[in-house]
């Protein structure tokens, strides 16, 4: 994890696919963000494969819409998205969706 790393309490929007979720980031003194955040250290199947339907379709059973998470950012990925690692009830998001076998380990 990069030594620059901030954290912020945001709600899920909606899932876009296992390793990408529309969040509403809260950055403090009421000011607010949407953004599809890229979840750190996963690679997830494209949404084209039936693996990566199902993988999303955990997704969405672990974080339905509004749920509120903490998401610890690090960068942007190359397409300019925030890129983190999203905490759910204390647990790494991430390594939950490797775990559950729907992604696998990437070094980003």
């Amino acid at each position: 994890m990069s030594k620059h790393s901030w954290s912020v309490p945001a709600s899920v929007v909606r899932v876009v696919d296992a390793d990408t979720v529309e969040l509403l980031l809260d950055l403090g003194w009421r000011v607010q963000m949407r953004a599809n955040a890229r979840i750190f250290g996963v690679d997830a199947p494209e949404l084209s494969t039936p693996a990566g339907r199902a993988a999303r379709d955990w997704a969405v059973q672990k974080l339905p819409v509004g749920t509120e998470v903490l998401f610890t950012s690090m960068s942007l990925d190359k397409y300019g998205r925030p890129l983190g690692i999203l905490w759910l009830a204390g647990r790494d998001y991430g390594q939950a969706l490797v775990e559950a076998g729907h992604a696998e380990p990437y070094d980003c």
